[in-house]
């Protein structure tokens, strides 16, 4: 062990000698390593460019916002599937958790990750009170093989490791890398090719091959005589492994992005939504990441695919396996007993136990996991203890923590490590829980949002600024139309979670309630929420009183919804605007049905149906003002759109004196509710962004033709 006293930015040798030490240890255990350097961005990245060049890694990958020819943080998916000796993660300027989190995971045994991270002792810098990051940077010591190394301060000692020796790996026939992995992939094959019907559902932790197995699976059918299979996942990014592996095994050649052929079989990349649509035909369906995919998809592809392979990651770097294991599997026991499990044990990238990961997944809350209520039946609400949590308590208890994440896990399919940084961190966050005997029943998020000045809610109604953070505010302002919207203030409930196995027992309709009285006491004007929606869930707010009062025009490719807004007042002296806002939006929802909503979901649409009023009469002032926003500022054509209808039927005779190509775009798209792909092509325009600047020219020559 070396001496620990040494300050390791005085003296080249003794570091060079550090590393090589750890180095050893990993060779000699096949763990892998992390090192974390504090302190300015010089000093981090000679130092680790030292000691890459000592140790002489084949394979090193950096990841740096600001570093020439590294991959960028938010491109650093892109990584996954790859393999790598030596990971730098360049932290000095921001962290981008959930980017680390992913990329962690492509470091091989043996291999070293430098986490470069700025001076949590000055004041500028974002770990200076970063909740979260002070209890990862804290919790580096508790894990042997995870240093922290700060300029101008001791060297830390080397971990003895147990194990002295790596295991002997069991040989596996190529390319599989593990016993598990090749078992795996014979099963869907033999599956498959004997075309029997069924489903399975391929489960591992992160790093066990999982989307590899999916892979070669699908490369090693094309050779064999099935034609088609479909791949699906929330993104076409996330399938990028399948495609690798099952390209590489097959020798099959690509024709496109997410599609490959081997003679006349083929392998090919369809979203969620659109394989709900269209259906179409195929010997088999791939769904990777399904956890990632809301539950009602799932089930729709239960009923439209008589053969579906399921995976997902259990304990992953998007922390969402947990629900989908916990939820799917009691769906696949009632839709299609019989189906089959087949689980991914071993790892493939680094030994088991590895406590690089077991840091990385600790830090992320990985594994956390519910606490146990078996005890608990029938709850009487009065008894429960509802309460604003002490973020800073609540650092300090590690095990509430975890259980409060983990509740926020199983109830969100894309709860990500991110947010429990914001969780953690964000001045506007607000968490209350209801809990009973110490154990937390349910809890919620709330986001505190808007109380803007008026210089600024103008330039969020105008399109200009959009302040992150503040959903509710700005889609209220730019989105529905009212520039005032922008100054009031909202606490939005950014998750609701209640424990799974007390669920329909009320405890979320009974936490939101007590949540409402304590916001109105606080003085907010609203509170609200933005979810992608369901007749179901927007029947749930309704029950509390709360209404629709905005629709997003574009459906979710992950989850084929469209996005809802469902607000409740808080506060009498602003009744007047929400009434306002109110009116507006169901006066135009028969409008948008006939155009940007016309695709939404039957039962959505009959929903809306029941909630809209008649839009007769002459323009109101927030039709005139949608009218004259739309030709002067940002705010786009969707929301302006009713009353755009309005201003044409009122103006009609007018438009004869427009020039031939503003003529055809009001009557392709505002008389005729033609699509943005039509009104293109018939105008002779290079698209919808020329089609709309276009379109505002039009109708503000007609408001002069009128004048």
């Amino acid at each position: 062990m070396l001496n620990n006293v040494t300050n390791f930015n005085m003296n080249k040798s003794l570091l060079l000698n550090w590393i090589n030490a750890v180095y050893q240890e990993n060779r000699q255990t096949g763990n892998r390593a992390a090192i974390v350097l504090s302190g300015e961005s010089l000093f981090c990245i000679e130092t680790v460019r030292c000691f890459i060049n000592h140790l002489r890694y084949e394979s090193v990958i950096w990841v740096s916002p600001e570093l020439e020819h590294a991959i960028v943080p938010e491109k650093a998916r892109m990584l996954l599937g790859r393999e790598c000796d030596a990971l730098v993660y360049d932290a000095g300027s921001q962290f981008n958790i959930d980017a680390f989190g992913a990329v962690s995971g492509i470091v091989k045994s043996k291999g070293m990750i430098f986490l470069l991270v700025p001076d949590r002792k000055k004041s500028a810098s974002y770990l200076s009170d970063s909740r979260f990051f002070n209890r990862a940077l804290n919790s580096s010591h508790k894990y042997s093989n995870v240093y922290f190394l700060e300029k101008n301060s001791a060297l830390p000692d080397i971990h003895q490791c147990q194990q002295n020796i790596v295991e002997q790996s069991v040989k596996v026939d190529y390319p599989f890398r593990t016993l598990d992995q090749q078992r795996a992939v014979q099963a869907i094959i033999k599956h498959i090719a004997e075309k029997k019907i069924g489903i399975i559902a391929l489960t591992s932790d992160r790093g066990r091959g999982k989307s590899s197995s999916l892979g070669l699976a699908a490369g090693m059918l094309l050779q064999q005589p099935v034609k088609k299979i479909i791949i699906t996942a929330p993104r076409l990014s996330n399938s990028a492994p399948v495609f690798h592996h099952a390209k590489e095994i097959s020798s099959a050649e690509e024709i496109s992005a997410g599609k490959i052929i081997f003679n006349d079989a083929s392998i090919e990349f369809i979203a969620p939504d659109i394989l709900l649509e269209k259906k179409p035909a195929a010997e088999a369906v791939f769904v990777d990441e399904a956890s990632a995919i809301p539950l009602p998809m799932l089930e729709k592809m239960l009923d439209a695919f008589p053969l579906i392979v399921f995976s997902t990651t259990v304990h992953g770097y998007e922390g969402t396996g947990r629900g989908f294991a916990l939820k799917f599997n009691k769906v696949l026991d009632i839709k299609k007993p019989g189906w089959q499990k087949i689980e991914l044990d071993t790892p493939i990238r680094w030994i088991k136990n590895d406590p690089v990961e077991k840091w990385i997944g600790s830090m992320l809350c990985m594994n956390a996991e519910l606490p146990c209520v078996a005890e608990l039946n029938e709850i009487n609400k009065d008894e429960c203890n509802f309460q604003l949590v002490n973020r800073d308590k609540l650092l300090k208890d590690e095990s509430k923590l975890t259980t409060l994440f983990a509740l926020l896990v199983y109830a969100h399919y894309r709860t990500q490590p991110s947010d429990l940084v914001y969780m953690l961190d964000s001045d506007s966050i607000r968490i209350y829980t209801l809990e009973l005997n110490n154990k937390i029943l349910a809890v919620t998020l709330i986001n505190e949002e808007g109380g803007f000045d008026k210089s600024l809610s103008s330039q969020i109604y105008k399109g200009e600024r959009r302040p992150q953070g503040h959903l509710l505010a700005q889609t209220l302002s730019f989105h529905a139309g009212f520039e005032c919207a922008a100054s009031l203030k909202y606490a939005r409930v950014m998750r609701i979670a209640v424990h799974p196995e007390l669920q329909r027992q009320g405890l979320g309709s009974y936490l939101l309630q007590q949540v409402i009285n304590q916001e109105q006491v606080i003085g907010m004007d609203a509170i609200g929420s933005s979810f992608g929606a369901t007749v179901e869930l927007l029947n749930f707010w309704n029950r509390l009183s709360f209404e629709i009062v905005r629709t997003g025009f574009t459906r979710d490719h992950a989850s084929g919804t469209h996005s809802a807004v469902m607000l409740k007042v808080l506060n009498k002296q602003t009744e007047d605007i929400f009434e306002e806002l109110r009116h507006k939006f169901r006066s135009y929802i028969k409008d948008w049905l006939s155009d940007s909503l016309k695709n939404i979901s039957l039962d959505m649409k009959q929903y809306l149906n029941n909630n809209a009023i008649d839009n007769d009469g002459e323009l109101t002032e927030y039709e005139w003002k949608d009218i004259k926003s739309f030709i002067n500022t940002h705010r786009g054509y969707e929301v302006c759109m009713p009353a755009l209808i309005k201003l044409i039927k009122k103006y009609d005779k007018f438009i004869c004196h427009l020039n031939e190509q503003q003529q055809i775009l009001i009557a392709e798209k505002i008389q005729q509710l033609k699509s943005w792909p039509e009104v293109v092509k018939k105008s002779g325009v290079t698209g919808k962004g020329e089609a709309v600047e276009y379109l505002r020219v039009a109708v503000k020559e007609l408001l002069i033709k009128a004048a």
